[in-house]
Formats: C-alpha cells, sequence, structure tokens
C-alpha cells in the first residue's frame, strides 16, 4: 500500500521537473557598447564648444563655428587676421560677440562679421597709458578673455598699479558693451587695479559663470560681478563648476596639497558654504593631481561632474567619506585629445578634440547619447 501510494506523488515530481527544464531560462543580456562617433562637420581640431539659448557654438584655434550642427557643413568666422602670433590664447565663446588680442590691441566684433569694417579696434595704450602686455594666463583649457552672457568683457593685462610704480601683477580691463545696429559698442569702462600681492604673481585660470566671472590669481581666488566689482572669494587655489543652481567649488592650499576642501554656493558664487574637507586616505594621489592642475577641466553632465584628461574621461563620485575619479567608457576616442565636454539639447553628450601629433585622430569631436554616456549607479 505505501508502494502504490507513493507512485502518484512521484509521477507528479516528474512531471513537473519535466515542464519547468523545458522552459527556458532567460538570462540577462548585456548591454551592448555604444561607440563614441566622429563628427566629420569640422574639418579641423577644436578647443571648445558650448550650447547657448539652444544652439552650439564652436571654436578652434582660428575660428569660430556658431549656429553649428554636428551633422552637416558648418560656416565659421576666420579670426586669424586679427590674432597675434605665439602666443597661448583661447577664443572665447558668446553668442553676441567675437573678442581677439594682439600685442597692444584689444578687437572685439559682432558674431559673425570677421570684417575689418565691422572691428573695434581698442588700444590698449590708450585705455591704460602703463599697459605692457596681456597676461598668458597658464591654462590649457581655461579663458584668456572673459565674456559673459550680458556681454560684459573681462581683459585681464600687465601694468603698473601706479604711475612710476611697477609690479608685475594683474590688472584688468573691464567693459559693459552691446551690439548696436551691428556694431560693438561700449556703454561703460572700469580699470581695475589688483590690489592683493606686492610680489610677483600669475593668472592660474579665468573662468566665466551666467552672473560672475571668477578668476585665480597666484593663491587667491578673485570674482568679478556684472557691474565689475572685483571681489576676494577663497584665500586658496580653486577650481569651479556649476551643478544644476549650484556652483561647487574645489579648493586648496596648493595644487596637490591636503586637504581639499569643497564648496557650494548659489548662482551668484556668494557665501559659499563648506560640505566637505578630504584628506590623503579619503582621495588617490592620482585624482588629488587631476583636481589639482592648473587647466578648467571640469564641467557638468546632467548634474554629473566629470573631468576630462587628454583622452580619459571620468566621473566624479562624492561623499561625505570620499572622493573618486572614475573612468568612463572612451571606445572610440583612441588617439584624441579632448579639450572640452558638453550636453547639447539635454540628450547628446559632444566632446570636442584637438591636434597635438599629426599621427592621431583629431577631426572635430565625438558624440554619444547621454543615456549611454553615464553608467547607471
Amino acid at each position: 500500500m505505501k508502494s502504490s501510494a507513493r507512485f502518484p506523488i512521484l509521477l507528479i515530481f516528474v512531471c513537473s521537473v519535466s515542464f519547468f527544464s523545458c522552459v527556458p531560462i532567460e538570462t540577462p543580456q548585456k548591454e551592448e557598447r555604444v561607440f563614441w562617433k566622429q563628427s566629420l562637420s569640422f574639418p579641423e581640431g577644436l578647443i571648445r564648444a558650448k550650447e547657448i539659448n539652444g544652439k552650439l557654438y564652436a571654436a578652434s584655434e582660428i575660428r569660430i563655428y556658431s549656429e553649428a550642427t554636428l551633422w552637416g557643413i558648418n560656416k565659421y568666422s576666420d579670426l586669424s587676421p586679427f590674432l597675434p602670433d605665439n602666443f597661448l590664447y583661447r577664443l572665447p565663446i558668446s553668442d553676441k560677440h567675437m573678442a581677439t588680442i594682439k600685442p597692444d590691441e584689444l578687437i572685439l566684433m559682432p558674431l559673425g562679421k570677421p570684417f575689418e569694417e565691422d572691428a573695434l579696434v581698442l588700444k590698449m595704450k590708450d585705455i591704460d597709458p602703463g599697459f605692457f602686455g596681456f597676461n598668458q594666463i597658464v591654462s590649457r583649457y581655461g579663458d584668456q578673455i572673459g565674456i559673459d552672457p550680458k556681454g560684459n568683457v573681462l581683459v585681464p593685462y600687465q601694468g603698473p598699479k601706479n604711475t612710476g610704480e611697477w609690479k608685475y601683477t594683474p590688472s584688468f580691463l573691464w567693459l559693459k558693451t552691446a551690439v548696436i545696429d551691428g556694431k560693438v559698442e561700449i556703454l561703460e569702462q572700469k580699470l581695475i587695479k589688483e590690489e592683493f600681492f606686492d610680489n610677483w604673481v600669475s593668472i592660474y585660470g579665468l573662468k566665466v559663470f551666467e552672473n560672475f566671472m571668477r578668476v585665480t590669481i597666484a593663491n587667491k581666488t578673485f570674482d568679478f560681478d556684472q557691474n565689475g566689482n572685483m571681489e576676494l572669494r577663497f584665500e586658496s587655489y580653486t577650481k569651479s563648476v556649476q551643478v544644476g543652481n549650484e556652483i561647487i567649488t574645489f579648493a586648496g592650499d596648493g595644487w596637490e596639497t591636503f586637504p581639499l576642501k569643497v564648496y557650494k554656493s548659489d548662482l551668484s558664487g556668494k557665501n559659499p558654504e563648506l560640505i566637505g574637507t578630504y584628506n590623503s586616505g579619503q582621495i588617490f594621489k592620482e585624482d588629488r593631481s587631476r583636481l589639482g592642475i592648473f587647466d578648467d577641466n571640469i564641467s557638468s553632465i546632467n548634474e554629473t561632474i566629470v573631468l576630462i584628461e587628454r583622452g580619459s574621461i571620468f566621473r566624479l563620485s562624492m561623499s561625505n567619506k570620499a572622493i573618486r575619479l572614475l573612468p568612463l567608457d572612451k571606445v572610440g576616442l583612441k588617439g584624441a585629445n579632448v579639450t572640452s565636454i558638453s550636453l547639447l539639447d539635454n540628450s547628446t553628450v559632444f566632446v570636442t578634440t584637438g591636434c597635438e601629433a599629426t599621427d592621431k585622430n583629431c577631426s572635430g569631436g565625438y558624440y554619444k547619447p547621454l543615456d549611454k554616456f553615464l553608467p547607471p549607479r
């Protein structure tokens, strides 16, 4: 009886095993890697790009591409007749102006009109008789001239603080400008004489934000507001980036020293609040070096801080315990020297690439969808 009673149970078990063994087991598919695609719309290496009011603007060493596209032929303004020789200079991007410098001239032009008859040429010695030369900012990526969204222009130069008193510290020309009837006009002009240093100092970075411009001089950081007022913001070297509605700033006593302090402020840049202090055990030495070099190499993509370094791109991960720079996929970027990174139309990540060697791939830039750029967290 026991044997016969067990038989139906055994039969059910065998049938169940047979049934489930016939049902295919789905295995999760490995997500296919998406390569960076090269944009062939730019016939040369680019040094930067920026989206302004939904339109793409890009710059090479001598040209400005306005209202550009990644998929068609782009028109450009050739500024080489207005540029100096052998000067470490990065063309500023604006949707209103084009700005260049020659050894003793500042030249402003309406966007898209690189013609002598449209150029406003300012002789610097007429503005400041003590003008000695333009400052050559120590940075591969940072600006040499700042132009903010409202047309304010900030130009660092070398000149004495006072008549007859020579000190190798930077001075600044600040201009409020507008394009009226196709011509650049100066609405207000101000000379700003730096008063914080008595010794030989250099400018290590100039970065334009929507409401201010931030300049690092020696081991101090200053902000210039939209009225041309200069204010000491940090008693340290800094590197700043806008993330959403905040300005995030990394600050230190030296470019690779500890601790590394992190601040946040609103979009005015004022009243920074300390949000983290990180010592050598909380950030790798290599990552501290990447965050500390002179270059303005950090950006925000979809409210995530990313850092570029030659052919590599990193995502910054920050908690109250540690900071890490995590390498991102660069398949397709082999041989490319990345010079800037930006988000277009909230959907496409675009990197510009420069030309440092003739045997490397350097035309224009590369792009990929935003949803394939950052890995899931």
